[in-house]
């Protein structure tokens, strides 16, 4: 058990560990809408990743811990894709509701015409 706890004080384990942490705590700035947050730990996330590599040498507990991260990534992205088609949604209700307002807008202006050309 020595050497794999050897193999978690590496600094790429220490990276993946870090990187995780921070795409777990993105997805939860982003479920309280805290978009700023969740950005900057992105960006933190992303100078980890330079010194976690691709992989291609890791130690099985290296391995382990980069599955963890890929896992993190996922629910990360998963809640991004919420985010963008919840704003989606809500642009396309915000345009219909654009619409019925030009249109009330019209119709009252039409009133006002009538009213004021007759008074």
């Amino acid at each position: 058990m020595a050497s794999s706890r050897t193999e978690t004080r590496s600094p790429v384990a220490f990276a993946l560990q870090e990187v995780t942490t921070c795409w777990d705590q993105a997805y939860e700035a982003l479920a309280r809408g805290d978009i700023g947050r969740a950005e900057a730990l992105v960006d933190i996330a992303g100078e980890h990743l330079v010194v976690a590599g691709d992989g291609t040498n890791d130690t099985p507990a290296e391995a382990t811990l980069r599955q963890q991260a890929q896992g993190a990534f996922g629910r990360l992205q998963h809640g991004m894709k919420a985010g963008l088609e919840g704003l989606q949604a809500e642009m396309v209700r915000v345009r219909q509701g654009a619409k019925v307002l030009r249109g009330y807008g019209h119709a009252a202006g039409a009133v006002t015409n009538r009213l004021t050309k007759h008074g």
